[in-house]
């Protein structure tokens, strides 16, 4: 049977870590390999042209090649980087993709003031220390249940709440308010009938495809303006003249940033959380080496993101959620798949077009909303259990939507982990390790923000 093939290929998989491993040789290939290949290369265009839109609202910027020549840099880069740390030198890492979950709040730190060089370098920085150290456990232990789920749930939310206004805003200015609604029913639909098949990997490609045919049935196509060509690596030319905001390196943009840092990070792991979970349930208990290293993904994912700020790049990496979750529906290892996202993407970015198309609204928000936010905000519910988990999630999502996201994380952490609410059910216990860990990450984001606020 088919399925025992693919979980002979996971319980045999054994490359070599940090060492370099020859596709066929070290690792088979599948036709299933295509299919989260494909995916996270969609994905992948979507999700940071949806970062680039955001930084360019945010600070203005008219340059009409911004968005699309961004996407090419960063599919490019992060392609390169995939083949080169995840296919060839460690077939255990997942690939560097990027922290969807920001996306929603790029306004809040412009208005904050908030830089994305020097955040992106922040970034990098604080994950590659945590990671050198190992110290990515300590950060999924210091956020309990109660403040994963509502730190998921809120940037479910917001991130639906901020792509289905994007989509209506699009839907008017095209003259045609109907395909709004006709657009989330037909997801909806969609998603529905994949669940029931038990497709769901398929979504991101199969909304993809959705969203151009109903577009297409209104008359509205992708403009394709991007041709064929190679990315712009100049980083002066990119932080001087297409953002036109210069390089920021200056202390207080660093303390602007810090918060906001600090928090992304802290994202990785409770994001990695949740793909490591899909893996885990999918795979033989046996195939623990078919199951990503958070560590090693999160080394890579650092470096990642200092080399594609520096360039000029706007998203900030994470692991690459819209490949890592069709893998592990499909039951395949890291390896191959990896290579052929790895060509994809490289291919997807030379050739332009693939772009454009990504980039196109109804499809952009479709992928989003159903491929990316909506699982989100799944994880965030099967996540809480208990009435205390609840009232802490409720908390962290009150405070997160009124006053500020970072605000939010950090007032569940602190109840959660001082017990600051009495239900029965809020069992959770710290060392004192852990409650040095918890006060002083507290105190640093608090009066980080507050530095940054006035």
């Amino acid at each position: 049977m088919r399925k025992d093939l693919l979980e002979k290929d996971l319980l045999s998989y054994n490359p070599k870590r940090w060492r370099i491993n020859i596709p066929f040789k070290d690792y088979s290939f599948k036709v299933e390999d295509f299919v989260p290949a494909l995916s996270g290369a969609i994905g992948k265009v979507a999700i940071v042209a949806a970062f680039a839109v955001a930084w360019s609202k945010g600070f203005g910027i008219t340059d009409p090649s911004f968005v699309t020549e961004n996407v090419r840099l960063e599919i490019v880069l992060g392609s390169i980087l995939t083949l080169i740390l995840c296919a060839f030198l460690n077939p255990y890492a997942g690939p560097p993709g990027t922290l969807a979950p920001l996306i929603p709040i790029i306004p809040l730190m412009v208005v904050s003031g908030v830089h994305p060089l020097p955040l992106g370098i922040m970034i990098g920085l604080i994950g590659l220390v945590i990671a050198s150290f190992n110290w990515f456990s300590k950060i999924v232990q210091i956020n309990g249940t109660g403040t994963k789920g509502g730190v998921i749930l809120l940037f479910g939310f917001m991130g639906i709440t901020s792509s289905l206004d994007t989509l209506r805003s699009w839907s008017i200015i095209q003259g045609s308010p109907d395909i709004f609604t006709i657009l989330i029913v037909a997801g909806v639909v969609l998603f529905l009938i994949l669940n029931k098949l038990k497709l769901r990997w398929l979504i991101i490609p199969i909304c993809a495809a959705a969203a151009l045919v109903i577009s297409a049935s209104f008359g509205i196509y992708p403009a394709f303006k991007t041709g064929a060509g190679l990315p712009t690596i100049d980083a002066s030319l990119w932080w001087n003249e297409k953002w036109g905001i210069g390089w920021g390196l200056s202390a207080s943009n660093f303390i602007s940033a810090l918060p906001f840092a600090i928090l992304a990070v802290v994202m990785w792991p409770i994001d990695a959380v949740a793909i490591k979970t899909i893996q885990e349930n999918n795979y033989p208990k046996e195939a623990k080496k078919a199951v990503f290293d958070m560590n090693d993904t999160y080394l890579i994912v650092a470096l990642r993101n200092i080399i594609g700020v520096v360039l000029g790049g706007g998203q900030v990496a994470a692991v690459w959620r819209s490949f890592m979750i069709p893998l592990g529906m499909v039951k395949r290892p890291i390896g191959a798949s990896a290579f052929l996202l790895g060509v994809v993407g490289i291919a997807f970015g030379l050739l332009g077009f693939p772009i454009d198309i990504a980039v196109f609204p109804p499809l952009l928000g479709l992928v989003l909303i159903f491929g990316v936010y909506l699982p989100l905000v799944e994880v965030g519910l099967d996540t809480i259990k208990s009435t205390a988990e609840i009232q802490i999630a409720a908390v962290c999502f009150i405070i997160g939507i009124a006053v500020n996201p970072v605000i939010g994380w950090i007032a569940a952490v602190l109840i959660e982990n001082f017990k600051l609410i009495s239900a029965s059910e809020c069992t959770r216990t710290l060392t004192r390790q852990e409650k040095l860990i918890t006060a002083s990450l507290a105190g640093i984001t608090l009066s980080t923000f507050f530095m940054a606020s006035v």
